[in-house]
């Protein structure tokens, strides 16, 4: 079983210059128990299926198995509900470290969040002036919590 560690920000900067080659990703999630969360990706034409457990600071388990297109597809057609992300990739470098940038499309459109992936809790990372506040720990952030309680809900509801 492998460890994540991973930080994330949100973008506050237009940063559509450093964003090349992005790869699109639509993913939903299965219904678990809780204590872990399963999802389904499809990123271009390759499918997952992850299943991570709650965050313990930093760190959290993940288990990501390959699984076809076509199979990755069909569940999050008939398995993940309404609730799906959409987003494009993209792979920013900085400062040595490559940062995965995510535009949100969809109910979540106008939200970019970046996220850079340590190789120990303590690591320190230089941040790039295109981020802003961090939200590696506010619930409401993670593609979990925004498939099923997406931004536009949030803006309507204020």
């Amino acid at each position: 079983m492998a460890i994540e560690i991973e930080r994330r920000f949100l973008v506050r900067k237009d940063i559509r210059r450093l964003c090349r080659d992005g790869v699109r990703i639509v993913q939903g999630y299965l219904p678990s128990d809780g204590e872990h969360t399963i999802r389904v990706r499809l990123a271009g034409s390759e499918g997952t299926l992850t299943m991570k457990s709650r965050r313990r600071g930093l760190c959290r388990d993940e288990l990501e198995y390959a699984i076809s297109g076509d199979y990755a597809a069909r569940l999050l057609r008939t398995a993940c509900g309404a609730g799906l992300i959409e987003k494009t990739r993209y792979l920013v470098h900085h400062h040595g470290l490559c940062w995965e940038v995510d535009v949100f499309d969809g109910e979540n459109a106008g939200l970019v969040i970046a996220e850079i992936e340590l190789s120990h809790p303590e690591q320190v990372v230089p941040l790039p002036d295109w981020v802003g506040a961090e939200v590696t720990h506010v619930p409401a952030y993670s593609n979990s919590s925004l498939s099923r309680s997406p931004i536009r809900r949030w803006l309507a509801a204020a």
